[in-house]
């Protein structure tokens, strides 16, 4: 279970399965765009995991930088649920094969 910290309180991060994926899709953000779109799918990740709204959300990490925070055990914990998502390696296993037929 990969936990983060942000303004002093500890969060469970959330497995990126396919239920979090379309509730981050349902705020504006898409896997595609993760990238690009950085400080949207941060604020919108935390706010599932904190059970709040991404007002609320961004109030909280702005909070968190300006108190001396940074961001960085968010982005780990993000990067962790991507790498052990069972759903998308199995969509990628599921692309593999089919680019090998």
């Amino acid at each position: 279970m990969t936990r983060f910290t942000i303004n002093k309180k500890t969060y469970t991060a959330k497995p990126f399965d396919y239920n979090l994926i379309c509730d981050l899709e349902e705020l504006g953000c898409s896997l595609e765009k993760m990238k690009t779109q950085q400080t949207a799918t941060l604020r919108a990740y935390f706010a599932l995991c904190a059970e709040i709204n991404t007002k609320d959300a961004g109030e909280e990490l702005e909070n968190h930088m300006i108190n001396g925070g940074n961001l960085k055990e968010i982005v780990t914990a993000i990067e962790k649920e991507l790498e052990k998502s069972e759903f998308l390696n199995a969509i990628k296993n599921s692309s593999s094969e089919e680019n090998e037929e």
